[in-house]
Order: C-alpha cells, then structure tokens, then sequence
C-alpha cells in the first residue's frame, strides 16, 4: 500500500490547456477543464502499525492516523487488491462517524466515451478521429493549406507501389466542397468548445486509464475533536514460512528453534510495525467488487401469444511406548571429536496464543521491513523430548531402516509444518526432515538418514483353512479362517544398542496381534524390538481373515455336497450324507428325463422325415406302404417315449419332496 495525504472533500474547477500529439500525424490542439483535489493535509500519514501474517497467505493490516474534526482519509491501494480491501475494510473511529467510502470505477473510460461520436481507437491519427467526426465543424491545416467546415468524410485510396494517400472533404460556409490532402504535418482543431473539451477530458482518461494502476480510497469521516482513527483491511500476502533447526543434545532431548521468512509484499515500507503470525488455514475468498456486473433480464416478445419467460506423519493412535536410540552415523574418523555448539537463543521470545482454530506468535519487537524485502526472525525456542529410533518401512523395499527421531511437541501452542535441518551435537548436520504439523501435546516421527548398520529380513507365509461348518434352517452356514503370518529378522551390527520400530502396514478387515505392538497409526502398525550391540533378533505378526458363509442345501450340487460332507464331522456330517442321498435320488431321474427328451427329440424327427417321403411318393406303391408302416412304428415310439417322461417326471416331484423332507428334518 502507499499512503497519501489527506485532503478535503470539496473540489474547485480551473481551465487548463492540453496538447496532444497524434501517433504519426501533427498534434491536436484542445481546451477543456478538469478537477483538482487541494492538497491541504487534515490528518497525519495512515501508517502501516500492525501486520498479522496468515499461513493461509493472507495479511491482515491495520493503519493508523490523527484526524481533527471533519475529514478525509485517502488510502492508496493497489489495482489488485481494492476488492479484497473494500470486502474487509474496518474503521474505528471513537469520536466519528462514518460518511462513506468512494473511488473511482473500472469502467470510467468506458462511461467517457460512451457519450462520444468517437472511441479510444479514433485518438490514433487525424484522418480516423476525422472520420469519426463526421458533420463536426473542424479547421483543418496540412501542406501549407487551410479549410474550415464540416467533415464529409475520408477518402483513402493505395497506388501501385503500396503507398496510401488520405483525403478529407470538407463543406465550408459557402456550400462547396472542398478537399484537402492529409499529410503527415496535417493538424486538426475542433471549432466547437464544448466538444474539444470532451475531446481533451477523453484523452487524459485514456491515458490515466492506461498507466493508473492505483485507486484511491476516500474515507470521509464527521467528528469531532482530535482522535485516532484506525483501519483494518485483509488483502492476500505471500504465504510466511517456517524453517526449523533441530539439535540432538544427548539422550531423549534435542534443542528446537523455528525461524520465521517473511516478505514485505504490501507495497508499504515497514516501520515499527507489530508483526504477529498465524498458522490458521482460514477459508479465503475474493469477489470482484470493483468491476460491474449487470442482471440479466429476459427479452418478452410481443404479441398477445407470448409466454411467460423460462427461469435460467499421521500421527500414532496409541500412546508410544518409552523407546532409545543413539544414533550412529559414519561422518569420518575425526567427526566424533567434534562438538556442535548451541544455537544462540532469540533476545526476547515471542507471545504465542493458541485459539480454536490458529496459533498465533507475536514477535517481541517492532520489525523494519522496508518493501520487497525479506526477513527471517526466530519465533520458537525450546528443549523438547526426543527420542532416537531406526524406523524400518516395508513399503521402501529396503533392507535397512531409516534413522528417526521421536518429537514431541511440549510448546505451548501447535507447531506448523516446515523444513528441519537436523544436527547432532557431536557429529555436526545429519540430515533434513519435511516435518508436518505438531498438534500441541503429540509426538512425530522425523526420519533424517539411513541407517545402513541394521539390517531386516521379511518373511510371510499365508494360511487358508475351513473352520466351521453347522447346518441351521436347510442352510449350511460356513466359517473360513485366512491367516498371515509375518515375520521381520533384525540384525544389529552396530557399536550401541539400537530400539527398531517396524511400521507394518494395516489391512482392512483383518484382526492384528503381536507381541511386540507399542502403538497404531491410521495406515501401520508400530513394532518394537531393542537390540544390543551386535544383537539380532525377530517380531511376528499375525493377521487374520474370518468370512462366513450361508449356502441353501437345496441348491447345493452333488459335487459341492461330496466336498463338504469329506470336511465335515459329527451330525453336521450325518446330515450332509442323508442330504447327498436325496440329491443322488434325484439327480438319477434327473438325467433318465434327459435322456427320455433327447430319444423323444430323435422320434419326432425321424417322424418328420418319414412324413416328408410319404408326402412324395404316395401310398399307391410299395416303398409308399413301407413309408405308412415306419410312421406307424415311429408314432408308438413317440407315445411310449410320452409315457416314460410323465412317469419319470412323476418320479422326480417324488423324489424332490423327500429331498425337501429331509432339509426340514435337519437340525
């Protein structure tokens, strides 16, 4: 933002006299008048007092001014960002009231030109705006000539080698038409005052329209006395980051020390200002305010027949279990001898608040920035529990487990996701981490480096077994068991102990158990095992499937049946045999009925044919007497086939009742 002074809302009128040049052709001369602001100060500069940085890229600023009685406050703002600024503006004022808010509109070239006969375009060359002006009184003057009157139009014409050669017509006060030639010295002067001076506030619109990427607010404010006025706008910012530096001072404890990098994107230097941080994610929007939007309404048509218009790191569930590592990384022979001092402490803290829905850290001192700027100061500093561990993930599809570090976060307030360059105060950097946020209270896992001195073996082997079987209401009611069976082999070839977690993956549905389980994450399961120096040893874990399943008995093949009387035991048992009788029963006259259908199909063929023949030759001779006996054979075959299926298909009715009898005998 820039600031400007403060001025009344009265305004005065005085001639001025412009001249424009013409793009390529001879300057136009005009008269008009304009509108000045008198630059008498009321109250002092609104300067920049407070900035709030939001995480959610955001800044929320507050200004602050000395007004006396009636005035106007104006505040420069950015083309970009007057919409944010007229959807948050605040003023306080405690001994006034507020008149209002007013700045000039997108569209004044617009509104400008629209009670013109010409447009922004036509300000280019005396022979458009000339065309343009067309029945207008002008003095024209080129190539030593000069004609008054009122334009006719222009003739443009192109030779043969491309050049083009311009000619305005004019009707002078005597009646004749005159032309005159447009050359490039050609000057064109209205006669008419109250068009040259639209002529000449156009032209200045135009040009402001296109260099102008700021708007002045006007604040008018009636009251009375001497006061303090203040206001509180939110407009977007960049986006503040957190960056973090971790020392591993020993066992379980580490230094934490967060740096703030701001940037001073407002357009305002930055003087004394009360800088405050916001790790809020605030729900941020913007609307065009400033640009106009017209209702559409729709067009009825005419006539008595018209209708009406249509309407248009997760983080662990369980508690973790007390764990130690020390951590061991090869960084040459002299590296251990080395002691990595401690960072320096900021000279004051800054006031951290944490509310529902943000923590906030308000930096101790005012902060200069001027604009454009960057600055990086230290908002948190702290001694933290942290605990060392080699964090094995079988996803990686690596051997060897990554070092890790347990935070957790005993500040007062969340601590918001950034970089975190890991040091270890004996061994110098380490490692970096990209740590998420830490809820106040909460621990992560921050994994720097590998660690190439523990190894892990994975092995698994799957089950699958039928665990109960029990008939209920005809229904055989089946219980499958899948289990798995993992197992991790830990190898410790280092000099120092080593605590391993091993984060097994979780699998929807399936029951866990192992003994060496300390916690959960929403997608893993934590193992723990401790090893010393060169120790190894091995964590299982078992995971298991049950499926039941209801399978109707009635509509149970005979192949189904056979397997699961062989799995079955006791009644279970005796109740699939009896259920495996019935279904032989009936599935033998179930395959006598088709064997009966298909010897019933051949007959009515072989009918068929013999039909056909007979037809043919006739029954006055031989071979036609031969044909009547065949189809008399061929008709008691097909009764006696006709015969055979009725009985079998009474057969089979017999036989699925006692089928049906024997399900509703079944326990």
């Amino acid at each position: 933002m820039i600031l400007r002074d403060i001025a009344p809302r009265r305004a005065r009128r005085r001639p001025l006299r412009l001249a424009v040049a013409l793009a390529g052709l001879a300057p136009l001369t005009i008269a008009f008048s304009t509108v000045a602001f008198s630059s008498t100060a009321q109250a002092e500069g609104l300067a920049v007092t407070a900035v709030t940085l939001s995480s959610g890229g955001l800044a929320e600023v507050e200004r602050r001014a000395t007004l006396e009685g009636d005035g106007t406050l104006h505040l420069d703002v950015p083309l970009e960002q007057v919409d944010d600024v007229l959807k948050s503006l605040v003023v306080r004022d405690p001994a006034g009231r507020l008149e209002g808010v007013s700045l000039d509109g997108l569209a004044t070239l617009e509104e400008t030109f629209r009670r013109l006969p010409f447009g922004p375009e036509d300000l280019g060359s005396v022979a458009r705006l000339a065309q343009a002006l067309q029945g207008v009184e002008v003095r024209v003057s080129a190539a030593g000539q000069r004609l008054e009157g009122r334009v006719l139009g222009i003739d443009e014409r192109r030779d043969a080698e491309g050049r083009v050669t311009r000619t305005l017509a004019l009707l002078d006060a005597e009646g004749a038409v005159a032309t005159l030639a447009l050359d490039d010295d050609a000057r064109l002067e209205l006669l008419d005052p109250a068009l040259r001076e639209r002529l000449g506030e156009a032209a200045a619109v135009s040009a402001r329209a296109r260099t102008d990427e700021m708007r002045r607010l006007a604040i008018a404010l009636d009251g009375e006395g001497e006061r303090e006025v203040a206001l509180t706008y939110v407009v977007a910012a960049p986006v503040w980051k957190s960056a973090y530096r971790l020392l591993l001072e020993g066992d379980d404890a580490a230094r934490l020390q967060a740096w703030s990098v701001v940037e001073n994107a407002s357009g305002s230097d930055w003087d004394d200002v009360a800088l405050t941080l916001s790790s809020g994610a605030p729900v941020t929007l913007t609307q065009r305010l400033l640009a106009r939007y017209w209702a559409e309404r729709p067009e009825v048509p005419v006539g008595a027949d018209a209708i009406a218009p249509v309407r248009p790191d997760e983080g662990a569930i369980a508690a973790p279990r007390a764990a130690r590592l020390e951590s061991a990384m090869a960084f040459g022979a002299d590296a251990a001898e080395r002691v990595q001092a401690a960072p320096s402490a900021p000279a004051r803290p800054a006031e951290v608040r944490e509310g529902a829905t943000a923590a906030t850290w308000r930096l101790p001192a005012p902060v200069d920035l001027d604009a454009g700027r960057t600055l990086s100061l230290p908002f948190i500093d702290a001694e933290v529990p942290a605990r060392r561990v080699s964090l094995y993930q079988p996803e990686r599809g690596e051997r060897h487990p990554v070092a890790a570090v347990r935070l957790e976060n005993t500040t007062d307030a969340w601590l918001p996701p950034g970089l975190v360059t890991v040091y270890d105060a004996g061994l110098g950097h380490v490692g970096d981490v990209d740590l998420p946020g830490i809820p106040a209270g909460e621990s992560r896992l921050a994994s720097f480096a590998a660690d190439r001195q523990v190894r892990v073996v994975e092995s698994s082997r799957p089950e699958e077994r039928l665990e109960r079987m029990v008939i209920v209401d005809g229904a055989l009611r089946l219980t499958h068991l899948s289990r798995r069976i993992t197992r991790y082999a830990v190898e410790n070839d280092a000099r120092e102990a080593r605590e391993v977690l091993i984060e097994h993956p979780r699998r929807a549905g399936w029951e866990f158990a192992s003994e060496a389980l300390v916690e959960s994450t929403p997608n893993h399961r934590r193992l723990a095992l401790r090893l010393a120096a060169g120790e190894s040893g091995e964590v299982a874990a078992v995971e298991t499937l049950t499926r039941r399943q209801s399978v109707a008995l009635a509509d149970a093949g005979e192949a189904q049946l056979v397997q699961w009387r062989q799995a079955a035991e006791g009644e279970t048992a005796q109740g699939l045999e009896r259920v495996l009788e019935r279904r032989r029963a009936l599935a033998e006259v179930e395959r006598d009925l088709e064997g009966i259908a298909r010897e019933l199909e051949r007959a009515v063929e072989g009918q068929a044919r013999i039909r056909d023949n007979l037809a043919a030759v006739g029954t006055d001779n031989a071979l036609g007497q031969r044909y009547l006996a065949d189809l008399e054979a061929a008709e008691e075959r097909i009764a006696e086939l006709e015969a055979r299926r009725t009985e079998a298909e009474a057969e089979r009715e017999r036989r699925r009742e006692a089928l049906a009898e024997t399900l509703r005998r079944l326990p």
